[in-house]
């Protein structure tokens, strides 16, 4: 049986790879195109799990190949289609097993996942250089696998130009392919000059860009289950489907009473940031159109706040942090795709048609 062809697809943290890796998937897919995904080297999550009884069930996984395997409904295990799994220590942990033995699992996986498809997509690491001092980046597996190369650039300065050139130096001297690049998540104040100046600059330095995405907050926007995952805090009131209000906004409930709903109106889908002793703000903020209310300091809310939220049907999160640490923490956070949010990924499939040469891409494979 031939060789499938082989899109290796990497790119900056929260660039939308994963996104992208789904959408493009599911694209050729209905060009009746027979599409593998593989992921050589994940990065070992905690992720909760919550039933309706209230339950919950924590567990270690790579969650953009769950993502994968279920949206896309792949019949190989997980262990084939994410071989390793890396953590923060993972020199420590992968110290029992020799860099040979871990390049082995992964050939075997690679066999499998690879069998029978037309095309595979094989997902970068969490950063590109990740286990380079075990040879098991990505740049080690792209020119393992002999796959094209394709980056997925987030650009929010000049610097990150720079970078993408920089890494299609690299690229160029370990003799890897690399094909181009998508600028993706571009915010709209920025979107034509990255269209007169940054493209030409990138494409100057040999650098195809195949596409330029607009940011689209309805896209990208965490949800409460998000913002609940990464700040472990108590879910005080609201419904189960966390993982469906999309939190657009940041608020910080920090004013007088007598300006709040003003300043509440301003923003929609928004989380309110608020000690929990201040139930004057957290009942205006209710009054407006507020995804969740995010009480600081382990300080529990007025009864009225609770039923005022249940009857509006916002969740209310209380967390052990301070105001500003909350904010610290939030800043930069994005959604995370879930199997389940099939109105969010049939937007980013279209998105990805419209705005992406995918054509363009498969005819360079």
């Amino acid at each position: 049986m031939s060789d499938p062809k082989k899109l290796m697809i990497s790119g900056f943290r929260q660039s939308g790879k994963t996104a992208f890796c789904l959408s493009l998937a599911l694209i050729l897919r209905d060009q009746g195109l027979k599409v593998g995904y593989f992921k050589p080297i994940g990065w070992q999550t905690f992720v909760r799990e919550r039933f309706p009884s209230g339950k919950q069930l924590g567990y270690l996984i790579d969650p953009d190949a769950q993502l994968m395997k279920e949206v896309l409904k792949l019949e190989q295990s997980m262990e084939d289609i994410v071989p390793v799994l890396a953590d923060f220590n993972y020199l420590t942990s992968m110290a029992k097993e020799t860099n040979e033995a871990l390049e082995k699992r992964i050939e075997k996986a690679y066999s499998r996942v690879s069998e029978g498809v037309d095309v595979l997509l094989i997902e970068g690491g969490h950063i590109p250089q990740l286990l380079y001092s075990k040879r098991l980046s990505t740049f080690n597996m792209a020119k393992k696998f002999d796959a094209k190369f394709l980056i997925i650039g987030l650009i929010r300065s000049d610097i990150h130009v720079d970078d993408l050139i920089f890494r299609k130096t690299i690229l160029d001297l370990l003799d890897i392919d690399c094909i181009g690049t998508i600028l993706n998540n571009i915010p709209r104040i920025s979107l034509q000059r990255t269209k007169d100046v940054i493209k030409s600059v990138l494409e100057r330095d040999g650098l195809k860009v195949w596409g330029i995405i607009e940011e689209n907050r309805e896209l990208t926007a965490p949800s409460v289950a998000d913002i609940q995952d990464l700040m472990e805090g108590e879910i005080l009131e609201g419904p189960s489907n966390l993982d469906n209000i999309l939190v657009e906004d940041i608020l910080v409930g920090s004013m007088t009473a007598e300006s709040a709903i003003k300043y509440f109106r301003r923003s929609i889908n928004k989380a309110v940031i608020m000690g929990g002793d201040r139930e004057d703000i957290a009942l205006a903020a209710l009054e407006t159109s507020t995804s969740v209310l995010i009480l600081t300091g382990n300080l529990y809310p007025a009864v009225r706040v609770l039923s005022k939220a249940k009857e509006k049907n916002v969740p209310v999160i209380l967390v052990p942090y301070d105001t500003y640490t909350t904010i610290s923490k939030l800043e930069g956070l994005t959604g995370k795709l879930k199997p389940g949010n099939t109105e969010r990924i049939k937007k980013l499939k279209e998105t990805v048609k419209a705005e992406i040469d995918w054509k363009g891409i498969y005819e360079a494979l």
